[in-house]
């Protein structure tokens, strides 16, 4: 289905970002099909802005300037230019577009694409600076920043890779597109999210509530500045209105941590180690549960010390390499790291490597069967053969100059077959990760449960009465406030 869209800018301030979106859109949009609206929100520079924006669209067919009577803020101006100013019709979409948001080639087309899928109410675009749509989203290098350059860098490599679309807990609203349809029978954006924050989620879960879906068009590209075309108290607004989306959408936050955990693909989470840059890539490994950690530390540094940034976990005692950088913390599996070194993993291992990094070394330092009374055994250790082979270079600890061979050439290798890896990987191992993740709720909800138990025990129990009847007489004691 071919739909017209009619694309929405409201306008508030930050001139120069308005005016690459508006060159963006003069530039990638057929205003033969499309339409654009500009309203601008009467902000401090409202005339100023007026001036330049009506000498940057003048004449060119398919753009619209309007002005507000008064400031209406981000929701009331896309409800008004939406409902009032351009009702357009059934059967096309509307794209509200932030005035900090740059579009790039072919952006709407693959949007579009996406929306005439069945049963998809909202579609967004990938991004520099959008939350879960951001690409890259996890870093490698921890204080890197996500740049305009890197992230045309790493969508031009793996988007390609990546399927047309992925259904989202919600979109984001800095490029948010919708049916008309919908807008009629469902109303846009509900005022008590004004000025702006948190709407474009309801409305996600409004129609989410009737069957409709949001998703992501992974082919689609807007670049974000963020926070720009948005005045007042930033901080202060999304946490009001996030307590609201909370309090009428109670399983919103553990959606949006599923998602992240298991909703993404291999290769989009992986993707700015798919597409190196920058310093030596990073080597994880923990030998706090290996016996002879400093001998087998010395194996690792002479085969991965020359070219790799090495982080390690070790026992109290062990003396650290030079050069290598230790710490005693559990490794967070979101931290991601180029290669993960595995000495006789634990199905938990397994686990957290996965979602960690993108190249393994296993380590065998024992005989492939252990006896009933080995923790290792216990902890599953001897089951997980079948599971890492396919996935990694197993060595005995000799053999590690080895397995840095076969890194390397791992990680040198086409992309195309390394995301075709990691995907086979990612679904041998998603279900001992959901396990692991029900498991991990079950816990904190028992401990909870135990806890309030506890509290109430304590409550009813004659001590804490008492007590309380103590403190209530000496509030009231001379001298006391």
């Amino acid at each position: 289905m071919t739909r017209t869209t009619l694309v929405v800018v409201p306008v508030y301030g930050d001139l120069e970002s308005l005016l690459r979106c508006v060159d963006g859109l003069v530039e990638h949009l057929d205003t033969d099909r499309h339409r654009v609206l500009l309203v601008n929100d009467c902000g401090p520079d409202a005339d100023a802005i007026e001036t330049a924006l009506l000498g940057r669209i003048a004449d060119r067919p398919g753009f619209r300037y309007e002005r507000n009577d008064h400031n209406l803020g981000f929701v009331g101006t896309c409800n008004r230019a939406v409902t009032e100013l351009d009702t357009g019709a059934d059967g096309e979409a509307v794209l509200l577009l932030n005035s900090d948001a740059v579009p790039t080639a072919g952006f709407l087309d693959a949007m579009l694409a996406v929306l005439d899928e069945d049963r998809t109410g909202v579609v967004t675009a990938r991004s520099d600076n959008a939350t879960i749509a951001s690409i890259p989203y996890r870093l490698t290098n921890r204080g890197a920043a996500r740049t305009e350059a890197r992230t045309r860098a790493v969508w031009d490599a793996i988007a390609p890779l990546l399927p047309a679309s992925q259904v989202l807990p919600v979109a984001m609203g800095f490029c948010f597109l919708t049916r008309r349809e919908l807008v009629t029978e469902h109303g846009l954006f509900d005022e008590a999210f004004a000025p702006g924050y948190g709407e474009e989620n309801d409305y996600c879960l409004r129609i989410a509530a009737h069957g409709w879906l949001a998703k992501i068009a992974n082919r689609a590209l807007v670049l974000h500045a963020g926070g720009k075309s948005f005045a007042g108290n930033r901080s202060a607004l999304r946490a009001a209105h996030q307590r609201e989306l909370e309090r009428r959408y109670p399983f919103l936050p553990d959606a949006v941590a599923a998602y992240q955990r298991h909703g993404t693909t291999a290769t989009e989470r992986f993707a700015d180690v798919l597409v190196p840059a920058g310093p030596a890539a990073r080597l994880a490994v923990d030998l706090r549960h290996v016996e002879d950690a400093a001998g087998l530390a010395r194996r690792i540094d002479a085969a991965f010390g020359d070219g790799f940034a090495l982080e390690a976990r070790l026992p109290a005692g062990t003396p650290a390499t030079d050069g290598w950088t230790v710490t005693t913390d559990d490794p967070d599996p979101d931290d991601l790291v180029t290669v993960q070194v595995l000495v006789d993993p634990t199905p938990a291992d397994l686990v957290t490597a996965n979602r960690r990094a993108a190249f393994w070394v296993v380590v065998e330092t024992g005989p492939a069967s252990v006896p009933w009374s080995s923790a290792s055994y216990r902890a599953g250790s001897d089951r997980v053969d079948a599971l890492v082979r396919p996935f990694a270079d197993v060595v005995g600890p000799e053999e590690l100059e080895s397995a840095r061979e076969g890194v390397e050439h791992s990680m040198l290798a086409p992309l195309e077959g390394t995301s075709a890896h990691l995907e086979r990987r990612w679904a041998a191992l998603i279900p001992l990760d959901l396990a692991a993740a029900e498991v991990g709720t079950r816990g904190t909800a028992t401990e909870v449960a135990r806890l309030r138990r506890e509290l109430e025990d304590l409550r009813t129990s004659r001590s804490f009465r008492t007590g309380q009847a103590i403190a209530k007489v000496a509030a009231r004691l001379p001298g006391r406030r």
